[in-house]
C-alpha cells in the first residue's frame, strides 16, 4: 500500500496497482436516502474481501459510518470469503474481483459459490476490471451488483441498500 489519504471529505486510495477515489465522505454522515433504506429497519451485515487491507478499510470506514450497515467480517481471497461467508451467514457480501491469493479462484467464483450454497442474501462485485467479459461472467454467477471502483461512497451505500431492499 502506498498511502490512503483524505481531503476535503474525500477519500484517496493509491496502491502500486490502481487509484481509487471515494468521493465526499461528509455527504454519507447520515443515510444515502431515504429510498435506498432497507424494508425493515435491521441491520445489514457486510462481508468485506479484498487483497487489499487498505481497500477494505476504506469500505469499512465508509459503511460504519452508517447507523444500519455492520461490517461483520473480512476476508482476502475467494477461498477465504467462502469460508467465511459460511461461519458469518452475512446480508451482503462486498467482494473485488482479481485477487492473486486465490488463484483462479476469484471473485466471481467466490460470488457464484456463495449463491449456489445460499450463503448471503446479495453479493456485489466492486472492481476496476468492469469489462464486458468480467460482466457477464459475474451474470452469470448470479451477481446481484457490479460496481466499478472509483464510484462515490454515498452512491456505494445506496447501491447496497438497494441491492437488498426487496431480498
Amino acid at each position: 500500500m502506498k498511502s490512503v489519504f483524505a481531503i476535503n471529505n474525500d477519500l484517496f486510495i493509491e496502491n502500486n496497482s490502481f487509484y481509487a477515489t471515494f468521493g465526499n465522505l461528509a455527504k454519507i454522515t447520515k443515510p444515502a436516502s431515504d429510498e435506498a433504506k432497507p424494508v425493515k429497519n435491521n441491520t445489514i451485515n457486510v462481508l468485506l474481501v479484498d487483497d487489499l487491507e487498505s481497500v477494505r478499510e476504506s469500505l469499512r470506514i465508509i459503511l460504519t459510518l452508517e447507523d444500519d450497515i455492520e461490517v461483520v467480517g473480512e476476508a482476502t481471497s475467494g477461498p477465504e470469503a467462502v469460508e467465511v461467508a459460511r461461519q458469518l451467514q452475512p446480508d451482503v457480501v462486498i467482494t473485488d474481483l482479481e485477487m492473486p491469493d486465490g488463484g483462479d479462484f476469484d471473485g466471481i467464483e467466490a460470488c457464484a459459490q456463495i449463491k449456489q450454497e445460499n450463503l448471503a442474501r446479495a453479493v456485489i462485485i466492486l472492481t476496476i476490471h468492469s469489462d464486458f467479459a468480467n460482466r457477464k461472467r459475474a451474470e452469470e454467477a448470479n451477481c446481484d451488483l457490479f460496481l466499478e471502483k472509483g464510484l462515490s461512497s454515498s452512491e456505494l451505500v445506496k447501491q447496497l441498500r438497494c441491492c437488498i431492499k426487496d431480498k
